[in-house]
Formats: C-alpha cells, sequence, structure tokens
C-alpha cells in the first residue's frame, strides 16, 4: 500500500492496482495536492493496465480531480471508475465513451458488492463529516483481498452508526486508512474501539503545516497519545487493548 497525497491511497496485489481517491488537486491549498511524479506514475500505471480500477470517494477536489481522471481514462479506455452519482456525471459529461463506469445511487441503503480482480469490495452511502457537508454523498469502502480487510471511509461523519455497521460486516479489521479527524479526537477513538478491532492505522488527509500548524500540530499529538499504539510516522499498530 503506499499514501499517494491527501486521502489517497493504491493497494497493489501482485500486478493489480487499487487506486482510492488518488488524485487530488485541493483549490484552497490547505491538503497536499498529489504530487507531479507522483501523478506521472499513477497513469503511467494506467495506461501499462496494472492501474484497472479508480475508487473516489467522493467529488471534493481534495479526493478526486476530474482533469487526471479525464487523461487517465485517455491512458486506458478500458480503466474502471467506481465512485458517488455526481463524480460519474460530472465524468460522462466530459468523457462519453472511455472507460467503465459503476456509480452508487445516493439513495442506495444496502450493501453495494462489486467484485473486481484481486478485491472484492463492499460500499455504502454515509454522512459527509460537518453539517455543511450534510448534502454530500461519501462512499465507506470495506475491502477485502489476499485474506486482508480494509476499511476506507472518505470523509464520512463518525458517529456510532458508522462503526456499528462496518462491524456488521467485520468487526476484525487489518487495517484502518481514515482521515486525522476519524482518528485523532479521543471521543472518536473511543466509538472506534467499541465495535472494532483494528490491527494498524494509516492516517490520511492531514492539513498543510504551513496552513494551519495549529490544527495539524493537536491531530499529531492526539494519534501520539493514543493509549495501545505506537505510531511510526504515519502507521499506527495495536499494541493493546484501548486506541
Amino acid at each position: 500500500m503506499l499514501h499517494t497525497a491527501s486521502a489517497g491511497i493504491t493497494i497493489n496485489i501482485e500486478e493489480t492496482i487499487l487506486g482510492i481517491d488518488v488524485f487530488s488537486r485541493d483549490p484552497s491549498g490547505l491538503y497536499p495536492d498529489t504530487p507531479e511524479e507522483t501523478r506521472q506514475r499513477l497513469l503511467q500505471e494506467t495506461e501499462a493496465g496494472k492501474l484497472r480500477t479508480l475508487l473516489f470517494t467522493h467529488g471534493h477536489r481534495d479526493h478526486f480531480c476530474l482533469e487526471d481522471v479525464l487523461e487517465a481514462l485517455h491512458r486506458n479506455p478500458q480503466l474502471q471508475v467506481i465512485s458517488t452519482e455526481e463524480v460519474i456525471r460530472s465524468i460522462r459529461r466530459k468523457e462519453t465513451q472511455a472507460g467503465i463506469l459503476y456509480a452508487v445511487a445516493p439513495e442506495e441503503t444496502e450493501n453495494v458488492r462489486i467484485d473486481i480482480p484481486g478485491f472484492q469490495l463492499e460500499l455504502f452511502n454515509s454522512l459527509h463529516m460537518g453539517e455543511q457537508y450534510a448534502k454530500v454523498q461519501n462512499l465507506v469502502c470495506m475491502i477485502q483481498t489476499s485474506g486482508k480487510k480494509i476499511l476506507v471511509p472518505g470523509d464520512a461523519w463518525p458517529k456510532p452508526e458508522l462503526f456499528e455497521r462496518v462491524a456488521r460486516w467485520s468487526s476484525e479489521l487489518d487495517l484502518l486508512a481514515a482521515p486525522f479527524p476519524l482518528i485523532g479526537i479521543p471521543t472518536n477513538r473511543r466509538m472506534l474501539d467499541k465495535e472494532l478491532h483494528i490491527q494498524s492505522i494509516l492516517a490520511l488527509h492531514l492539513p498543510r503545516p504551513e496552513r494551519c500548524p495549529e490544527l495539524a500540530g493537536e491531530y499529531k499529538k492526539g494519534l501520539r497519545t493514543g493509549e495501545g499504539w505506537t505510531a511510526g510516522t504515519s502507521v499506527w499498530r495495536r499494541t493493546g487493548k484501548g486506541i
């Protein structure tokens, strides 16, 4: 697994790559954009047929860059893109032919299962965190691959019902790749620990320190002081019961 930038990750299974929120270009400058070197590597892997599927949790520019996705579709017209209705509609407005596109309807209340080479995906709609984004469709991604279970919640609002729903899929997770508020705030960590047993956490979506030094510092402090976890640069591994 590689962290591309902001909330983006790639998961590699042999010669097959799944990319989640890998193309980002935040107009506010608060979150890091996908670096040009990484962007070019992703496009090359797409053209070579290694990066076969792109999944975008929602349409905010710090998770989804339309221009880069259109370039990826130009490089490989058989590329599969899975996302919200809004994201898929924005792609189809610009590119009417290329790509195998799948939209999860905003009114869908059940888990949506999608099998792709090397991966079993289950997706469901959740509230986006923040009252101002209440109408934004956000996909929670539950992934099985090579015997491992991975949770990528996008910008899901950390509420008890979110973790309860994930626990119905599996309460034992090998990896959680989540934005910093979901794991950097003690009340959220307690909700996590109540429902889920997580082996490793990858902290994503940290703001640029120069743009928001106090906020970045507070969240990093919160992550470091999680009881029962040991911190690396961006990966936290379980050492005890608590979080």
